[in-house]
C-alpha cells in the first residue's frame, strides 16, 4: 500500500515511459537544458521541456523498496536513489508545470463489500533517469528498467506515475519533507536490479504526460482561520470568491476532491458559508477536519484571566525544579497575545471604517424619506 504522504507515487501501466530502448545513450547533455530554466536547490524545472529534473546518487544497488527517492539521510536504506532536495521543491516544480496534485492510493470499503484497494490517482507523469556508465558514456532508461518485481524476479511492466502531493501538517509544515518521500514504489513491491554502483550521480527526470495538467482526479486544501478568512491551496480568497475560484478549478479536474482545514477558534458560521459556497460551485467530495491548536486559547473573562496569571506565577516560582524554563513559556504566550491585539486592531480599524460608511449610507436614507404629516420643522 503507497504511504498517503509521499509526494509522488507509482501507478503501474501498460504504455512505455520513453521512446527509446532501455539503456539507450542519450543524445542530450543532461546538465544543460536548452531554453528557460528555473533552479532550484538540487533541482531544476525546465519549462520549455517541461521537465523537471533532479539531482541524486545511488543509495541501495540491491535489497527490497519502498521508494524509487527519498531525501538524503532519510530513508536511504529502502530506497534506490538519495536526493538533498526536499519533497516541497519537486511539489513546487511540478507546480510550476502547472499540475494540481492527485489522490492517494487507499482502501475502501463498500457497503456490505470487502475493502478494495484504490490506486492512486492524477497528474501522470514518466519518469527516466539518466547517469554516466563505468566507461564514462552517457546513459539514459526508464525508471522502472532498474527494478526487478520481488515475487516473479521479472522487470515489472513500463509505469507511469502518479503526482499526489503531500499533506501539509497542522503546523504548516510539508509532511513529505519531515519524512523524506519523494517517490514511492510501494504498490508493487521491488527489489533493484541493474544499478550502477552505490554513490553513482543520477539524474531523475520528471515529464508530465500530455494533458496531465488537466486530470480529472485532483485535490484542494481549504483553510480557515480563527477570523474567518480563506485560503485556497495557501491562497487567500474572499468568502464570495469561493464559488468561481472552485468552479474554475472543476473546468480542470472534473473528479476533485476537498479538505477544509477548520482553526477551532472558527465560528460555526465560517465553517457554513464555506459549505455552502462550495456546494454551489458543485464540489461535493469534501472532508472537515480541526486542526490542532498551535497556540493556547486566550483567557475571555476576568476570572479566566486571574486563573491564567496564577498558573504562570506557579510556574515562575517552580524555576530550577521544571525540565523546561518556564520564562521561555510566558515569552512565547506573551508573542503570541500581541500577535493577537495585531489582528484585532486591524480588524477593529475595517470595522471602525465599515461602520462609518454604514452610518453615511443611513443618514442619506434618513434624509430621503418623506417627512410624516404635522411633522415640525
Amino acid at each position: 500500500m503507497i504511504r498517503s504522504n509521499s509526494i509522488v507515487a507509482c501507478v503501474l501501466a501498460a504504455s512505455l515511459l520513453c521512446g527509446r530502448s532501455p539503456g539507450q545513450t542519450a543524445t542530450r547533455p543532461a546538465t544543460q537544458p536548452a531554453g528557460k530554466v528555473v533552479r532550484l536547490k538540487h533541482l531544476a524545472v525546465d519549462l520549455d521541456k517541461r521537465q523537471v529534473v533532479v539531482q541524486a546518487t545511488v543509495s541501495l544497488k540491491e535489497g527490497f523498496l519502498e521508494f524509487l527517492l527519498c531525501t538524503q539521510g532519510t530513508k536511504d536504506y529502502e530506497s534506490l536513489l538519495a536526493t538533498k532536495a526536499l519533497p516541497s521543491s519537486l511539489h513546487a516544480g511540478l507546480k510550476m508545470l502547472g499540475l494540481d496534485r492527485g489522490k492517494p492510493a487507499q482502501w475502501t470499503t463498500p457497503a456490505g463489500g470487502k475493502p478494495v484497494f484504490v490506486p492512486p490517482k492524477g497528474a501522470m507523469l514518466e519518469i527516466v533517469l539518466r547517469w554516466k556508465d563505468a566507461k564514462g558514456v552517457l546513459r539514459e532508461a526508464a525508471a522502472t528498467d532498474w527494478l526487478l518485481l520481488a515475487n516473479t524476479k521479472e522487470k515489472p511492466k513500463a509505469a507511469r506515475w502518479a503526482f499526489v502531493g503531500s499533506a501539509l501538517l497542522d503546523d504548516g509544515r510539508y509532511w513529505a519533507d519531515l519524512e523524506g518521500h519523494h517517490v514511492s514504489v510501494a504498490n508493487f513491491a521491488s527489489s533493484v536490479i541493474d544499478v550502477p554502483a552505490k554513490g553513482t550521480p543520477v539524474e531523475v527526470v520528471i515529464t508530465p504526460v500530455k494533458d496531465a495538467q488537466t486530470a480529472a482526479d485532483a485535490r484542494v486544501t481549504f483553510t480557515v482561520d480563527a477570523f474567518g478568512r480563506v485560503e485556497m491551496d495557501g491562497e487567500p480568497l474572499s468568502p464570495e470568491d469561493v464559488p468561481a475560484a472552485v468552479r474554475k478549478f472543476l473546468s480542470r479536474h472534473s473528479k476533485t476532491a476537498a479538505v477544509v482545514r477548520l482553526d477551532q477558534r472558527a465560528l460555526v458560521y465560517d465553517r457554513e458559508r464555506l459549505k455552502a459556497a462550495l456546494a454551489e460551485a458543485g464540489l461535493t467530495d469534501v472532508t472537515f477536519r480541526l486542526q490542532a491548536l498551535a497556540d493556547e486559547i486566550l483567557p475571555r473573562t476576568p476570572q479566566e484571566v486571574g486563573q491564567a496569571l496564577q498558573y504562570w506565577k506557579d510556574q515562575l516560582a517552580q524555576t530550577g525544579e521544571l525540565l523546561g524554563d518556564p520564562g521561555e513559556d510566558v515569552a512565547a504566550v506573551l508573542k503570541h497575545v500581541e500577535r493577537r491585539q495585531k489582528q484585532i486592531k486591524s480588524l477593529s480599524g475595517l470595522w471602525a471604517d465599515y461602520a462609518t460608511r454604514l452610518r453615511a449610507l443611513l443618514d442619506e436614507y434618513k434624509a430621503r424619506q418623506p417627512k410624516a404629516p404635522g411633522a415640525g420643522g
